[in-house]
């Protein structure tokens, strides 16, 4: 028993060496960072460009007839963001498949969601295109 304890302990000690001189050696300057948005998909600015009022966020909601509640999901993320930050919405009815697009205030598409979604990283992901 006390060869067992003695190897696992002998083997983290050595597993924690080799990770801090690895950290050491390749990443010592890099840095985790999380994502700026966060729907199933993003785009670069100027990769997707709709027509919607300039200087202002849009949400372009693309809603199929059985979607019942996604509204109300949307407009729960919304009302969480201040009246300055609030973006103007756009619906479009769809045969299937309801989604989601967050437009940027340049008219750029940036993110999408479908539904259901998560409404805080919608809300999260307006105020961050509202800056």
């Amino acid at each position: 028993m006390r060869r067992a304890a003695a190897a696992l302990a002998a083997a983290a000690a050595l597993g924690a060496i080799g990770a801090a001189v690895a950290h050491a050696v390749v990443g010592g300057h890099a840095t985790l960072a999380l994502p700026q948005l966060h729907g199933q998909v993003t785009w670069k600015p100027g990769a997707r460009h709709v027509q919607v009022p300039a200087g202002r966020t849009a949400v372009l909601v693309f809603l199929a007839p059985g979607c019942t509640g996604c509204l109300a999901e949307l407009h729960y993320a919304i009302r969480g963001l201040p009246s300055s930050m609030r973006p103007t919405v756009v619906r479009r009815g769809v045969k299937r498949g309801s989604l989601v697009l967050l437009v940027d205030r340049r008219g750029d598409v940036r993110t999408g969601y479908t539904f259901p979604f998560a409404p805080a990283f919608v809300e999260g992901d307006l105020r961050t295109l509202a800056r």
